[in-house]
C-alpha cells in the first residue's frame, strides 16, 4: 500500500508551529532542508480618507522601478521570501494624493517643459526590512518600509526631500498560510505609510512654506480690495 505524500504545505505548517514552541534550532535545519520559500504578491484594500483636500493639481511620478518593485530576501537563517510590492503601493499612492489633493494625475518621468501642475512627487522604495516567525518566535511577520518622496514645483524646481518610514505586523497568529501572514503585515505597512503622508504631508517644513508662498499673493490682493 502506498503512502499518502505530505505537501510542502505540510512541512511550512509543521514548522510554524515549531517556531511557535520556541524550537528555533530545529526550525532552521528544517528550512534548509525541505527549502520552504514564501512567495507574495501584496493585495491589500486602501480605503478612501475625509481629508480636505488642496486645491492644487499634482503630478505623482511612478516610474517602472516603483511600479514593478520587487524585494527578496535569502539570508542563511532564513527561509527565502519574495514579495511583489509594486501594483500594491501604486494603488496606495494614488489613493493618498487623489484624496490630498483636488487634481492628481499620474506620470512615469518627470515632465522637463511647460506644465499645467502645481506640484510633482517623486516617491522611492528605498528599503525593506522584515522579520520572519523564525526571527520573531511567533507566528506573525513583521515588515518595515522607507520611502525617499522628492518634491518639486510646476517648474521642475526642488521644493521638498525627505524619508519616511512605515510598520506592519501580521494582525492574527491562525492565518492559514505564510503568504497569508506576511501578505497582511505588509498591508498594514503600507496603510502606515498612507496615514504619514496624509497627516504629515503638509507638515513637511519646506511644503508649509511652500503653501504660505503661495497663498500669500492672494491674501494680500484681499486685503488690497477693501
Amino acid at each position: 500500500m502506498t503512502k499518502p505524500q505530505v505537501s510542502m504545505n505540510v512541512y511550512c505548517r509543521t514548522l510554524r508551529l515549531l517556531t511557535s514552541l520556541r524550537l528555533l534550532p530545529i526550525v532552521v535545519a528544517l528550512t534548509l532542508l525541505i527549502g520552504c520559500s514564501t512567495n507574495v504578491t501584496v493585495n491589500g484594500d486602501y480605503p478612501s480618507a475625509l481629508v480636505a483636500r488642496q486645491p492644487l493639481s499634482v503630478g505623482l511620478v511612478l516610474d517602472d522601478s516603483f511600479s514593478s518593485y520587487r524585494f527578496t530576501s535569502e539570508k542563511d537563517n532564513r527561509q527565502p521570501v519574495t514579495m511583489a510590492l509594486g501594483e500594491s503601493q501604486v494603488q496606495l499612492f494614488n489613493r493618498v494624493f487623489s484624496d490630498l489633493f483636488q487634481s492628481s494625475a499620474t506620470l512615469q518621468t518627470l515632465p522637463t517643459g511647460q506644465n499645467n501642475l502645481d506640484l510633482m512627487i517623486v516617491p522611492e522604495i528605498t528599503e525593506v526590512q522584515l522579520a520572519t516567525p523564525m526571527e520573531t518566535q511567533l507566528n506573525v511577520y513583521e515588515v518595515w518600509l522607507k520611502y525617499n518622496l522628492k518634491v518639486y514645483d510646476g517648474n521642475g524646481q526642488p521644493v521638498a526631500d525627505w524619508m519616511m518610514s512605515a510598520y506592519g505586523k501580521t494582525q492574527s497568529r491562525f492565518l492559514k498560510s505564510d503568504e497569508e501572514a506576511l501578505n497582511q503585515a505588509t498591508v498594514m505597512a503600507l496603510r502606515d505609510a498612507g496615514a504619514r503622508l496624509l497627516t504629515g504631508f503638509q507638515q513637511i517644513p519646506e511644503i508649509r512654506q511652500w503653501l504660505a508662498n503661495r497663498e500669500a499673493p492672494a491674501k494680500l490682493s484681499q486685503r488690497t480690495e477693501r
